[in-house]
């Protein structure tokens, strides 16, 4: 009998594939929101304000301010391709016409993008990111750059780009704003290079202290995906920035919901005292305890932002009637936190035994923090 069609490790599937350009697009659109994911960890660790954009104008948008009166723009193109590095022909090439629409170059297109417009003067940088890397002269021999600016191009290099677009564009100078830039994140294993680099920004701002970065990872992600499917325009700064933008404060919450410095043995003594003062039947205390450990997990590994919506709620309920319990003690601070947590919040736990657990351990972190 002939077995050698029937080996276990025979994958029925094993032939070659007819279309693969589903799985390619998708790599080279997840790129483009784990590279944004990593801009928006460089901007936290140096700066205490900004928004990102996905999908505004350009693939990647950074706002240095949340203050619209104040904040300077840098533009981001980014392309994942495994081609040879680009050259000035390559970029200034114009692919050919169809039917429906005549087609920019590369950088025609980006220069089009901000021709005219009312933010041009606020452009910090406009930036082509691109992984293949270019291939352009400059100005000293032998530099390997990651950032080119117009400033260290070849003077010939510089005319022949200008050239190509004033006969594409008509007469349009190409501004001194633009960069060239060869990410440092690689063209792939980039989920886990962004998960890396979390883990990297937590020891720098918060050190000693444990975070799941995996979970913060897809927390942000998640949220990432979630704005730049938004395909909405807005008239006023604050809805652009609260349905489309991803800020220093958005970032920090996620990151504090899912950093400890303790786990919560740290708390088994204080939750015993506080149980014995509520003076709780066997069967309340128990469904308390419970409902603290579910809080505890879930502020620690739920993924979603509504939950962490939820403890920040909590947390300010605590925060603003925090005195009570150092004055008045435990069950006067409770009727107190349970009156000024908002009905919408309250909605989201389970019972009262659950939204008490949520109190205590807010108010247990607080104690622990002073």
């Amino acid at each position: 009998m002939d077995t050698t069609k029937e080996s276990p490790r025979s994958n029925p599937l094993a032939t070659a594939q007819r279309e693969t350009a589903g799985a390619q697009t998708f790599e080279k659109y997840e790129y483009q929101y784990h590279w944004a994911l990593c801009r928006i960890l460089g901007a936290h660790e140096n700066s205490n304000d900004y928004v990102v954009f996905i999908e505004l104008h350009e693939d990647v948008v950074l706002a240095t301010s949340t203050d619209e009166s104040v904040a300077q723009f840098e533009f981001n193109q980014i392309k994942n391709v495994g081609t040879p590095p680009w050259s000035k022909k390559k970029l200034t090439s114009l692919p050919k016409a169809t039917a429906k629409k005549v087609t920019n170059s590369i950088l025609g297109k980006m220069l089009q993008g901000i021709r005219e417009k009312p933010f041009v003067d606020k452009l910090k940088s406009l930036d082509l990111v691109a992984t293949c890397g270019f291939n352009l002269a400059t100005k000293t021999d032998g530099l390997k750059l990651s950032i080119i600016s117009i400033g260290d191009l070849h003077n010939d290099c510089l005319n022949d780009i200008q050239t190509a677009i004033n006969k594409e564009l008509g007469i349009y100078p190409i501004p001194k704003t633009l960069r060239f830039i060869t990410p440092d994140l690689p063209a792939s294993g980039f989920q886990d290079v962004a998960i890396g680099r979390i883990s990297k920004l937590v020891d720098v701002t918060a050190p000693g202290t444990k975070c799941n970065a995996s979970t913060i990872y897809r927390v942000l992600i998640d949220d990432l995906h979630r704005k730049g499917s938004v395909a909405f325009d807005f008239t006023e700064w604050n809805d652009l920035v609260k349905n489309k933008g991803t800020t220093h404060s958005d970032v920090e919450r996620v990151i504090s919901s899912y950093t400890e410095s303790k786990g919560i043995d740290a708390f088994s003594q204080d939750l015993d005292d506080i149980l014995n003062d509520f003076e709780l039947k066997s069967n309340k205390r128990i469904q308390v305890r419970r409902a603290f450990e579910r809080y505890h997990n879930v502020v620690r590994l739920e993924r979603t932002l509504i939950a962490i919506d939820n403890q920040q709620a909590v947390k300010d309920a605590v925060e603003r009637n925090f005195e009570s319990f150092e004055d008045q003690g435990v069950k006067e601070f409770m009727v107190q936190a349970l009156a000024s947590l908002p009905e919408s919040t309250q909605k989201n736990f389970a019972n009262l035994e659950s939204i008490q657990a949520a109190i205590i351990y807010e108010l247990l972190s607080k104690c622990h923090e002073k």
